[in-house]
């Protein structure tokens, strides 16, 4: 790591000395993030070693540390001050200064704060010119954006969207894909507040036609803002629930490649991420905004106004009911919760919500991605039936399991029950003992061979076990009331 500064250190004074100030701020940075990552290491060793090494190891740190604040640093400012001088665009620079603090992942990076500033005056310039989001367009009206800090606001979303849709498509993943989602979200609830703000300093105000204009204006952002925010959760949250239910449909037992039933556990998932989207499908619905300035009555909530959203906002409704049925259907004819008669109900709701929701995004001519969210729901749909139908099967094999019977197989050849264990006895060896109904004469032949058996023996066994012996072994006055 030592030889690497020192080779980064040497590249950027040559890059330095032929005027090349981005390749000498590259290297510059890089030497000076090294020397600090030495500093740390051997900070870290000092506190476990001797009292010999620890002296060594703090005049090392002090080395290090020195190199990059007194030797380093000042050489570095001079080539972002001949860079910045040099007439580079402020994309340009921004771009520069992204790559360069990215090489550190410190919490006081040198050039994170920079490019912050960098970023807030692009935006700032961009938002007075006028010239890029000035004009939204929410339920099929064109909004103008008259302030500044609302520009400001809606610029910083859409950069921060193409970033993270940059990150995503990148196959970027896990913590910096979610740093990103989140500096969405956010930049949507900073629009959201500034809207509400701008509301309430209008909602003294007595209704005339530029008042309720201006107002007009302000409520369809905020439902622009909050339809965006919304649109993003619920597209991760599909994207989330899709990914779970192609992850287990892959799964095979390994024996003939047989698929695996999907487990309880994520037939739960699935269905809480479906109830979450059903929530935010519905608050998609009663959002603000549509209609026409002649319609609104100056209040900052609008009454419902039927138009294409809407009508697109309630199929999705259905589509998200439908689904979530019948996932909450499969979660009851598991086998660990085994209610069937339920998940029968579910399944004709399931299935009576997707012909609906089918018939409804038929409807709607402009909605987005409508062709494949017909064919998949299409697709659920055909699997609802097929899933009918083994409920019902599993339902009717339930009611007959009752029926268990310990017999052997040879005796219930004709039965249609069910075993008391899988490993039932073929037959009774040796067979069992079984009453059958005989004529008298068959009693009166028995009696001739009665003398065969051992007469002796079966009076002594009647002695000691029968009623006599019971009565001989009571004495007393208690037993002689026994005896009667």
């Amino acid at each position: 790591m030592e030889a690497r500064a020192y080779a980064s250190w040497m590249r950027g004074n040559l890059a330095l000395e032929t005027n090349q100030w981005q390749t000498a701020c590259t290297e510059y940075q890089t030497a000076f993030n090294l020397c600090h990552a030495l500093a740390n290491n051997t900070s870290s060793e000092n506190a476990n070693s001797d009292d010999g090494n620890a002296i060594q190891q703090l005049e090392l740190f002090d080395f290090f540390t020195t190199r990059a604040t007194n030797v380093i640093a000042p050489l570095l400012r001079y080539c972002q001050y001949e860079l910045q001088e040099k007439g580079t665009t402020p994309t340009e620079k921004m771009s520069f200064l992204q790559s360069s603090s990215s090489v550190s992942d410190g919490p006081n990076d040198p050039l994170q704060s920079k490019l912050n500033t960098l970023k807030t005056q692009t935006l700032q310039t961009q938002a007075t010119s006028g010239s890029s989001m000035s004009q939204i367009v929410f339920r099929e009206n064109n909004i103008v954006v008259e302030t500044k800090e609302l520009r400001m606001a809606l610029l910083k979303v859409q950069n921060l969207k193409m970033e993270w849709e940059e990150e995503k498509s990148g196959g970027g993943g896990g913590g910096s894909n979610d740093t990103k989602f989140m500096a969405l979200l956010n930049g949507y609830d900073d629009t959201i507040s500034l809207t509400n703000q701008e509301l309430k300093q209008l909602a003294p105000l007595k209704s005339g036609p530029a008042v309720n204009a201006k107002k007009f204006q302000l409520v369809n952002i905020l439902g622009y803002a909050k339809y965006q925010k919304l649109k993003l959760v619920m597209e991760r949250n599909e994207d989330m629930a899709n990914g779970i239910l192609k992850k287990q449909s892959g799964r095979s037992t390994g024996k003939n490649n047989k698929k695996k039933e999907m487990t309880l556990k994520h037939l739960e998932e699935v269905a809480h991420l479906y109830d979450a989207l059903l929530q935010d499908a519905r608050a998609v619905a009663a959002l603000p905004g549509g209609g026409s300035v002649d319609d609104f009555d100056g209040n900052a909530t609008l009454s419902t106004v039927e138009d294409e959203f809407l009508l697109e906002a309630n199929a999705n409704i259905l589509r998200l009911r439908s689904l979530r049925c019948y996932y909450l259907a499969k979660m009851h004819a598991s086998p660990l919760v085994s209610k069937y008669s339920q998940a029968v109900a579910l399944l004709n709701q399931a299935e009576s919500l997707a012909h609906e929701a089918l018939e409804e995004i038929g409807a709607c001519d402009q909605m987005e991605r409508g062709e494949e969210i017909l064919g998949s729901l299409q697709s659920v749909a055909d699997e609802m039936k097929g899933e009918k139908c083994r409920v019902l099967a599993i339902a009717y094999l339930a009611k007959t399991s009752s029926m268990k019977s310990s017999l052997p197989l040879l005796q219930r050849l004709h039965d249609y029950d069910i075993p008391s264990s899988p490993t039932s006895a073929v037959s009774c060896v040796p067979p069992k003992l079984e009453p059958m109904a005989c004529k008298p004469i068959f009693f009166d032949v028995a009696l001739n061979y009665v003398s065969d058996y051992p007469v002796v023996e079966l009076e002594n066994v009647l002695a000691e076990h029968g009623d006599n012996a019971a009565s001989a072994g009571a004495s007393g006055l208690l037993g002689w009331f026994r005896r009667g």
